[in-house]
């Protein structure tokens, strides 16, 4: 396999057709389907390396989600636990343990406020909180129908597809 890189033979191949395109000698032909089918080649090889990268980081991401599922877990056991510890300390009456690694104690924590009704607040209480956002959607109707818009407009990008 060759070590030219495929922008090069891309290039390569460019600058050929580009050249030759007048001329039907078959030593021509010839050069341009070789360049043409190391182009290939190396096309499919980068896009079988894509498809790798692609499993791998599929791979990553389920790995990731079962790490987040099991931290989850142990998240909800510590504060099972707690409850757990917390409640028998209070059904001995206990607020403080101590020894030589550790010191347990139950505290009260600040103060906050419990909505019961929402509808039983006076309004002063409320604040109104605005938030103004673009509707592409609306925008990208009006420029299909050829409205003209300030500040947009409607492009198509490409994306690589390997199946």
């Amino acid at each position: 396999m060759s070590s030219v890189s495929l922008y090069e033979l891309a290039d390569e191949f460019k600058i050929a057709l580009e050249e030759l395109t007048d001329i039907e000698d078959e030593y021509i032909l010839d050069t341009l389907e070789s360049i043409q089918g190391e182009f290939k080649l190396k096309s499919i090889n980068v896009a079988k390396f894509i498809r790798n990268l692609e499993h791998t980081a599929e791979g990553i991401k389920e790995t990731e989600r079962k790490q987040a599922d099991r931290r989850k877990n142990l998240e909800n056991k510590i504060l099972r636990l707690k409850e757990y510890l917390k409640s028998n300390l209070e059904n001995v009456g206990l607020d403080k343990i101590e020894n030589d690694e550790l010191v347990i104690t139950i505290q009260k924590n600040p103060h906050k406020v419990s909505i019961i009704d929402e509808q039983l607040i006076p309004k002063e209480y409320f604040e109104i909180q605005e938030q103004i956002s673009i509707n592409k959607t609306k925008i990208k109707e009006d420029l299909k129908n050829g409205k003209a818009i300030p500040g947009c407009e409607m492009i198509q990008e490409k994306r690589l597809n390997i199946k």
